[in-house]
């Protein structure tokens, strides 16, 4: 009995959405309005009915546009108040308006006052009708067609903001992105810039895990929108790192905000797992500036993170920070002129046996020509580390020094860095090179200079293993500072340690110079390591660094760094 109640059940009706689609006749003939409305009484697409709104002129429409931004459909005609009146509005709508959505039908009485190529070649509208074309029928489905095109058009609009908001969007806290805080920034008036870095994030992503460190700064990105002033903004741009911008005209003191959100973090309690914790910030400030924000607000806070954590520092263009920017961009220019033209030289020091006096090799220094200037390493070395150029500079200086000792049976070192050691090719342009020029591997010596600890990469480690086995001889320079340390010498296989001369300069009057030397000695002669003395600039501290039982010296004193080998 259930199943035949079920069966003659009543079809239920089609519900319809609740928001109808907007179509605006403007025609100066009521009898049009009234035959459109009766035409599309019953008109139903995509479950949604019409809605209608009437203007019977091209200036009350103008005013209905200004309060309706989602009509679908314009049933326009040309001649109304003025001859051109309706093709008039189309370029209101389309370059006043900026509305290239709305559909726009032309409908006609008077065809030849807008001949119908010369407005659809002259004119952006969807369709051109004589009043008379548009029987019921044919009104039908101009408005079925043209909706589908204007629903088409729409879902390709919202789909562009959403990937424009995905574009511009932090996905973790929401808030904006440095895509949108650049947008932001386009502006020629002066605003002020708070770039914030939460001190020591890492180690809560290392002790608690990365999804701990997202609700922190999901937290964090809450707390900083709702202490924030309310004019201000708040975006995330890169890992722990948070802008907030400020325009002038509403925050004049932008250090008394700076001193605000740092006072409401400090003391702010982010429970997570039932763990509380407390953090600081590091800040960099920009005030009321314009062009170039977000770098002046990074130096700014790199210069703070150079002092200390829970640091504020405003931007100013006598920052050391600043003139140092301007040195790397000057020498990395310098150095890539140097490389392409054949100015980077390599200089010859000679090393002194202390036992004899005599020459018992030469260590190869580089040197940069430049306008006919000489210089030194200490000018631009730390640039062409981070410029990445040193394993160019280095093949440039090897290449020379084998080809300078090729005609002789000398002994030399070659200083190379822990970025050379990581390089692919090095092992096999070592060899290549050494080969071409007839140098037994005996002969070299290789000087490790450390910014970081070599032993801590495994292709470094791997290199050095095979320089050893080829025959090649390890030396350790600057030893006693950088990351060297007792540890580096048992781990090494290595033939030489270097002294720093930070503690060779003034051993003949510090006592504290000669407690250390004395102990790398120790050191060294237990494992049967030899030692060389560095910057020996007298004959005072050359007669000491002989009597301690140093094996080698090399310094001004001794012979100054030349183009030539001294005999």
């Amino acid at each position: 009995m259930q199943d035949d109640e079920l069966l003659f059940a009543p079809e239920e009706e089609e519900t319809l959405s609740e928001a109808p689609w907007i179509v605006m006749i403007v025609d100066d003939d009521t009898e049009v309005h009234s035959f459109t409305k009766l035409a599309l009484h019953d008109f139903t697409y995509d479950r949604r009915p019409l809605r209608f709104l009437s203007a019977y002129s091209a200036a009350e429409a103008t005013e209905i546009l200004k309060k309706n931004d989602n009509i679908a459909i314009i049933l326009l005609d040309v001649v109304m108040e003025s001859e051109t009146a309706g093709l008039d509005l189309v370029e209101t709508i389309r370059y006043h308006f900026n509305n290239q959505s709305v559909r726009i039908i032309i409908r006609t009485g008077q065809p030849g006052v807008a001949p119908e190529r010369y407005v659809i070649d002259h004119y952006d509208i969807n369709d051109y009708k004589e009043k008379t074309e548009l029987t019921t029928d044919r009104l039908y489905t101009t408005i079925r067609s043209t909706l589908s095109q204007y629903k088409q058009i729409i879902e390709l609009l919202n789909k562009k903001n959403e990937i424009y908001q995905a574009l511009i969007t932090d996905s973790l806290t929401g808030l904006g992105n440095r895509v949108k805080l650049n947008y932001d920034l386009d502006t020629d008036e002066p605003m002020s810039l708070i770039l914030l870095n939460i001190d020591a994030f890492s180690m809560i992503n290392d002790v608690y895990g990365f999804e701990v460190g997202d609700q922190m700064l999901l937290q964090f990105g809450n707390i900083l929108r709702d202490s924030s002033c309310p004019m201000c903004t708040v975006y995330r741009l890169e890992a722990d790192i948070f802008a907030v911008l400020a325009c002038n005209k509403v925050l004049q003191n932008i250090q008394n905000e700076v001193f605000r959100i740092q006072n409401t973090i400090t003391s702010h309690s982010f429970l997570i797992n039932e763990i509380e914790h407390r953090i600081n910030v590091t800040m960099g400030v920009v005030e009321r500036d314009i062009g170039n924000m977000i770098q002046k607000a990074e130096i700014a806070l790199r210069e703070a993170r150079k002092m200390s954590r829970n640091r504020i520092q405003v931007y100013s263009d006598s920052l050391a920070v600043i003139q140092q920017i301007k040195e790397n961009t000057k020498w990395t220019k310098w150095l890539k002129d140097a490389l392409d033209n054949n100015k980077i030289i390599a200089y010859f020091q000679p090393i002194i046996d202390c036992k004899n006096g005599e020459i018992s090799k030469y260590e190869a220094l580089v040197r940069l020509e430049h306008d006919g200037i000489i210089y030194t390493p200490y000018h631009f070395l730390s640039t062409a580390r981070y410029a990445g150029l040193l394993y160019q500079i280095t093949q440039r200086v090897f290449e020379q020094t084998c080809a300078r000792f090729s005609t002789n049976s000398l002994h030399f070192s070659v200083n190379i860095t822990d970025q050379d050691l990581i390089e692919s090719s090095f092992i096999q342009f070592i060899e290549e090179t050494r080969i071409r020029y007839g140098i037994d591997t005996d002969r070299i010596y290789f000087e490790i200079l450390e910014e970081s600890s070599i032993l801590t990469n495994p292709i470094a480690e791997k290199h050095l293993t095979e320089l050893t086995a080829l025959g090649y001889h390890l030396c350790l320079d600057d030893f006693g500072v950088q990351c060297s340390n007792f540890a580096q010498i048992g781990d090494l296989d290595l033939d030489i340690v270097k002294i720093d001369g930070i503690y060779i300069k003034d051993i003949d009057i510090n006592k504290k110079s000669q407690t250390i030397t004395e102990s790398i000695l120790f050191f060294t002669h237990k494992i049967g390591v030899k030692t060389v003395a560095e910057f020996v600039h007298s004959a005072e501290v050359y007669e000491i660094v002989k009597s301690m039982g140093i094996d080698y010296a090399q310094g001004y004193f001794l012979g100054e760094p030349k183009p030539d080998l001294v005999q």
